[in-house]
């Protein structure tokens, strides 16, 4: 069962923090003399006290049988966003989908509270965390090296829907997208809805491919592909939301989240479009003629 942090919860909500990144400590040769300030070694009563008082963090456990056995916090900040803190389960509790009703109640609790986007840091290295939090949606956005860590910094992120808006998240890559949904919302269009399924499915092999997916009920609703060389230029192509679902901002979600990707930032990028012209103008495309627009690299 999943609930609210109590004052007096405090001191069992610390040992489940503890001991879940002390496996992460151990596997990756973390200790109290080379990674001092790392969560298994520098969460304590005081400081969880101090986020629940002072910075005012939404906190929640998970209890089974009597036992505190999972965790996590969000920290609300500014323009729409948050960021998922201290995700934890205790290790003999693993594998028992603890951590993804964790995740879930997270992202519903930050959608409930106007969050747009939810923000995350794992331990780069730890690839096994990573594939599982892309799995569950998250997109990688970046890395950071710090002096006083032995390891990256890794930064990823969740889209979430706002209040009272509709629940999605965004899958990355064709291996995480339902085919046949990609090809039901590509025959909706103009453009491609005479392609094959054969066209279709080697078009994604060959792209990065994004979805927007609603959470309840699990449905692809949005789709869109980018082809490039990721050295000089990204061509941004089609890009369709369902019909059914239109007019909600899932589109400008999409757009906003592709343009923003790291790997296209240096890169010029080119799209066409027979109509939409001033949407993709507020994510920095111009019109070069017609119906091609461009986008200068951004410089960083």
């Amino acid at each position: 069962m999943i609930r609210k942090v109590q004052q007096p919860d405090i001191p069992g909500c610390v040992r489940v923090i503890r001991a879940s990144f002390q496996t992460v400590a151990d596997e990756f040769g973390f200790t109290e003399e080379n990674a001092q300030r790392f969560t298994a070694f520098a969460t304590t009563e005081e400081r969880l006290i101090r986020q629940m008082d002072a910075e005012h963090r939404l906190m929640f456990l998970d209890e089974e049988d009597g036992s505190i056995c999972g965790y996590y916090s969000l920290r609300l900040g500014d323009r729409d966003e948050c960021e998922l803190g201290s995700l934890s389960v205790l290790p003999e509790y693993r594998h028992r989908g603890i951590g993804g009703n964790l995740l879930r109640h997270a992202m519903k609790t930050a959608a409930e509270h106007g969050c747009a986007v939810m923000n995350l840091s794992i331990v780069e290295e730890n690839t096994v965390l990573r594939k599982w939090y892309e799995r569950c949606g998250a997109v990688h956005t970046g890395t950071e090296k710090f002096d006083f860590f032995p390891f990256t910094c890794g930064y990823m992120k969740i889209m979430l829907g706002g209040e009272g808006k509709l629940r999605y998240r965004i899958a990355e890559g064709a291996d995480r997208i339902d085919f046949n949904g990609a090809v039901r919302l590509l025959k909706t269009t103009y453009w491609a809805n005479k392609r094959t399924e054969e066209q279709i499915r080697k078009s994604m092999e060959n792209s990065s491919c994004y979805g927007v997916y609603l959470e309840d009920p699990e449905k692809l609703v949005g789709f869109a592909r980018v082809i490039s060389d990721f050295a000089t230029t990204w061509y941004l192509c089609d890009v369709v939301i369902d019909p059914e679902y239109r007019h909600q901002g899932l589109g400008k979600a999409l757009i906003s989240h592709i343009a923003s990707r790291p790997e296209f930032s240096g890169l010029r990028g080119f799209l066409l479009t027979r109509d939409a012209h001033g949407l993709y103008e507020k994510y920095g495309f111009r019109t070069v003629s017609g119906r091609a627009m461009e986008k200068s690299p951004e410089r960083v």
